[in-house]
């Protein structure tokens, strides 16, 4: 056993309190075996009893240690741990180490406008997603790979930032009902071409390329499919399909604007297609990080639960159906429902960042925040190069008291964020993220400016502004604070003043006249 799987056991042991428990049994088990020996003295009870009681709390001890690792000890009794269930599912240091690992980079436009980019994004994105839920293979992000331009990084360059031995990269454009598309393999150690193939095809063909694209990849690196295939590819309008991927490129830049256009495409594509699953749940996608993060309000909210559902019903095999449709539970606050349509997406798809992530974020809410722990910890090695996962670690690790664990994974999370800085720069998340991990560890002028420079460059962002908020009230920058929360509220308007009244990062605020203000002017 490696060093990596030995901490993660150890690690299981005591998250699971079988090391307690372990401990708690040998006591009560020896003082047990010193009582029955004063009592067979004293009494005259045969000594044959002794023996029996002595192989009796041997034979228990497994037994003990089993029911330990499976089920935990509530204030509602004992009941078994779901995250046991989904760690049955799969086994992730399968994903993370001694395994192949690809990236996948933004296939270049070659369109005579140069204006479809979002249909070259979208098409890597989805090979990009099929050869991710291969087991026995690790694929580096879409966020991580996507910052990296096929044209202007060479292959040693990939291999270094993104920790893969080979890169798939190509470039595509469609002319009427053709699709012109190249692809290529590349081992990102000496440069070797692993494979490669030129298609000119009808653009209906579009979802047979891909299929043939992915098998071909697994076939040069030698890995082999899983047995059991995932959700069939359902073939849709070509038109309907240029729409959803749009929507996709578009989703994925996570800001307002984008997620509003993202919607807009998607509503598009159903008009076209009304029994496209996958656009169902994309569309609700939207409306979820938009009672989340952007506009808490009840029109997003039952947009989010209605398209869910409706995403259920067309494609109930789809892990993405199932995500959407538990964050839609879980901001109606009803957990028992999100929890199993989380644990139901990560039966179908163990390697899905949304799941664990917002499966994380659920338990959160909850007040769970032991199990919001196991969830983030799994969503930090499902997607190796994600910082959000792990900095959220350190909040849960200080309101549990364990400040020495919230260092720990802080230094993790800032080696992360700095590598998605080294990838992208301007990546405002990363530096509003980082901005608390350093500050956390006493960098503070190193964390006022990573903090600066994201409000400077997210302006209309609600979650920056208000983030730049909680920073500078917990640096003691009061007047800052309330600028930021002021800008945040008034000029943005999309925070939900009910999660403002209970952030104890705005504490040192709170009192102040002009936090009050604020909050007066601020439209219910």
């Amino acid at each position: 056993m490696n060093k990596l799987l030995a901490k993660d056991l150890w690690s299981q042991l005591e998250k699971r309190k079988v090391v307690r428990v372990a401990l708690v049994y040998l006591l009560v088990g020896l003082l047990f075996i010193l009582i029955g020996t004063v009592a067979i003295e004293k009494l005259g009870i045969p000594s044959f009893v002794l023996s029996l009681l002595l192989v009796a709390i041997l034979l228990g001890f497994p037994v003990a240690l089993l029911l330990a690792w499976v089920y935990e000890i509530t204030p509602a009794g004992i009941r078994k741990d779901s995250a046991d269930d989904i760690e049955s599912v799969t086994k992730m240091e399968e994903y993370t180490s001694s395994c192949d690992a690809i990236a996948v980079l933004p296939f270049e436009d070659l369109s005579e406008n140069g204006d479809q980019a979002y249909f070259c994004e979208g098409l890597a994105g989805e090979i990009l997603d099929a050869l991710r839920k291969v087991p026995n293979l690790q694929v580096a992000s879409r966020d991580a790979a996507f910052r990296l331009s096929a044209r202007e990084t060479d292959f040693k360059e990939v291999g270094r930032k993104l920790k893969v031995q080979a890169e798939l990269k190509g470039a595509c454009r469609k002319t009427g009902d053709r699709l012109e598309f190249n692809a290529q393999l590349i081992n990102t150690t000496d440069g070797a071409l692993l494979w490669s193939r030129e298609y000119d095809r009808p653009l209906k063909d579009i979802f047979d390329i891909q299929e043939e694209v992915e098998n071909s990849v697994l076939k040069a690196l030698k890995v082999a499919k899983p047995r059991e295939p995932h959700a069939p590819t359902q073939h849709v309008n070509p038109k309907a399909y240029d729409l959803f991927l749009h929507g996709l490129s578009s989703f994925a830049r996570h800001t307002t604007q984008d997620n509003v256009h993202a919607r807009q495409l998607f509503i598009k594509t159903i008009d076209i297609e009304p029994e496209f699953g996958r656009a169902w749940a994309a569309l609700a996608y939207t409306y979820g990080y938009s009672y989340m993060y952007f506009n808490a309000t009840d029109v997003n909210l039952a947009e989010a639960k209605r398209t869910s559902k409706q995403a259920l019903n067309l494609a109930p095999d789809l892990a993405e159906s199932h995500v959407s449709s538990g964050i839609a539970y879980c901001m109606d606050q009803n957990y028992n429902k999100a929890q199993d349509e989380f644990e139901k997406s990560i039966e179908i798809d163990p390697k899905n960042f949304p799941a664990w992530y917002f499966y994380g974020r659920a338990k959160v809410q909850e007040g769970d925040l032991k199990r919001a722990l196991r969830l983030f910890e799994r969503a930090s090695r499902v997607r190796p190069e994600d910082f959000q996962s792990v900095l959220l670690q350190a909040q849960l690790y200080i309101g549990l008291g364990q400040k020495n664990m919230a260092l720990e994974v802080t230094r993790e999370g800032i080696e992360r964020v700095r590598a998605a800085l080294a990838l992208n720069p301007d990546d405002n998340r990363a530096l509003n993220m980082g901005a608390f991990a350093l500050l956390r560890m006493g960098q503070e002028k190193e964390a006022a400016q990573w903090m600066s420079t994201s409000l400077k460059n997210a302006a209309m962002d609600s979650i920056i502004q208000y983030n730049g908020a909680c920073f500078f009230s917990l640096s003691g920058e009061v007047e800052r604070a309330l600028d930021c929360l002021e800008h945040c509220l008034i000029k943005v308007g999309n925070i939900n003043c009910e999660w403002l009244e209970h952030d104890s990062d705005m504490d040192n605020i709170r009192r102040h006249p002009r936090f009050k203000e604020i909050i007066k002017s601020f439209p219910d």
